[in-house]
């Protein structure tokens, strides 16, 4: 029921094409800080031996060996070798093409541009390398990607929502915040909490809830964020939080990737995904319906590329609260666990989580979850990836691969013994 349909497919199932993963974040954050961490080395794992790899900082050479020594990953990689913060990969690309123009060159086929996000720079991107773009226009990408377009879109589909409200923040009206304190306090009379929520999507940026108490504060930080509306929602007891991906490829076909189970901490910030057995049949099949029908909308208007819907499921229903139109965190785990399993055999459970550890070398974090890593053959354990941010912060990912959920648990225990804790 819920095998996850591989991503890599969908982009291309063509031999004379060249798949070029640039899986930059950053042109997701126009107001980014330090805060936000360039992720283009999760495409490491993710890549065939036959694509290519474009990284914007350096290369890892021990994890990119230990990668092709368990013969995942490619060698077919151009790194820029910048600092972690700055231009973006496709800023980068378009400012100097010449390397990653000499390797498409080189492997003689038509390059297909992959980024994490899609506006016109990654377009620019893709037109300077004379590559397809696997993606959506800008105009696409920020209006599925705004939470508040999402919930209207849902409404106008007649697919039931959460109920709330989309409020203009205008910090300048001496009378704005007493109009929120009002529709704050209408959904308190029902629900002890409310959720005010963003809609730029940002990865959990002006994101709070609140029972009313800390309003002034939370007011003010959404006002330095930058937000101009956020939604304005109570906030359900919710009892499962499953994401359901889906993939329109550049001939405008659609394609069902699969569902797997958020991690939340808080009810509201992503630290991880599961992909076990599921939701309930019929929930399954309610989400899927309600999936398709969205994202056959998106298709007939033009988006291309993947998208990931979140939903909330809760005593009052089941409820979509997101679109993320884009390349999900866990399309590139869907994309490696599909490598691992071609290489040692079928994972049937597996979890995503954010993680960290004391910073070190990769080599020194191998030695340091020896007991637990992956080696190539061995179903229950854990594979480290997007490990490009570890050496300076200790941050990076993993994929805990088990044959069980008890088994599961045990690994992340064993992380936590030897240093490795969640994020």
């Amino acid at each position: 029921m819920t095998d996850l349909h591989p991503i890599r497919t969908t982009i291309s199932d063509r031999n004379d094409e060249l798949v070029v993963y640039a899986a930059d974040n950053f042109s997701q954050f126009p107001r980014r800080d330090a805060t936000a961490a360039s992720k283009c080395d999760r495409a490491l794992a993710s890549a065939q031996a036959d694509d290519l790899v474009v990284l914007r900082g350096e290369l890892d050479q021990d994890y990119h060996r230990w990668l092709r020594a368990h013969n995942l990953g490619t060698d077919h990689v151009v790194a820029y070798n910048m600092p972690p913060s700055g231009e973006t990969l496709s800023e980068l690309i378009i400012a100097n093409p010449q390397p990653v123009q000499k390797k498409i060159n080189e492997l003689g086929r038509k390059p297909v541009y992959v980024p994490w996000f899609s506006t016109q720079t990654e377009a620019s991107a893709a037109e300077v390398l004379g590559a397809d773009l696997f993606g959506a226009t800008e105009a696409d990408t920020l209006k599925h990607n705004d939470k508040a377009t999402f919930k209207a879109l849902c409404q106008e589909l007649k697919v039931p929502v959460v109920d709330g409200v989309a409020f203009s923040m205008q910090p300048e009206n001496s009378g704005n915040f007493q109009q929120m304190r009002s529709l704050v306090e209408r959904y308190r009379s029902n629900h002890d909490t409310v959720i005010i929520r963003g809609t730029l999507g940002e990865a959990g940026m002006s994101l709070y809830k609140t029972n009313g108490d800390d309003l002034a504060e939370l007011y003010q930080a959404i006002a330095e964020s930058g937000e101009k509306v956020v939604l304005i929602e109570p906030f359900l007891n919710v009892t499962s939080t499953p994401n359901d991906q889906w993939v329109v490829g550049r001939d405008g076909r659609i394609t069902h990737i699969g569902m797997i189970e958020q991690i939340c901490e808080q009810g509201m910030v992503h630290v991880g995904s599961l992909k076990g057995n599921g939701p309930e049949p019929h929930v399954f099949d309610a989400v899927k319906q309600t999936s398709l029908e969205i994202v056959t909308k998106m298709a007939e208007s033009g988006y291309r590329g993947v998208t990931g819907f979140d939903y909330i499921i809760a005593d009052e229903g089941i409820f979509p609260v997101e679109n993320n139109a884009r390349c999900n965190g866990s399309s590139y785990v869907n994309l490696i666990v599909h490598n691992i399993e071609k290489v040692m055999a079928p994972v049937p459970l597996w979890k995503f989580i954010k993680i960290k550890t004391a910073p070190c070398t990769f080599n020194e974090l191998c030695k340091r979850i020896d007991s637990v890593i992956y080696d190539g053959s061995k179903l229950n354990s854990v594979f480290p990836f997007n490990c490009e941010d570890l050496s300076r912060t200790g941050n990076f990912a993993v994929i805990l691969l088990a044959d069980d959920i008890e088994r599961l648990r045990k690994l992340e225990v064993a992380l936590k013994e030897l240093g490795v804790k969640r994020g």
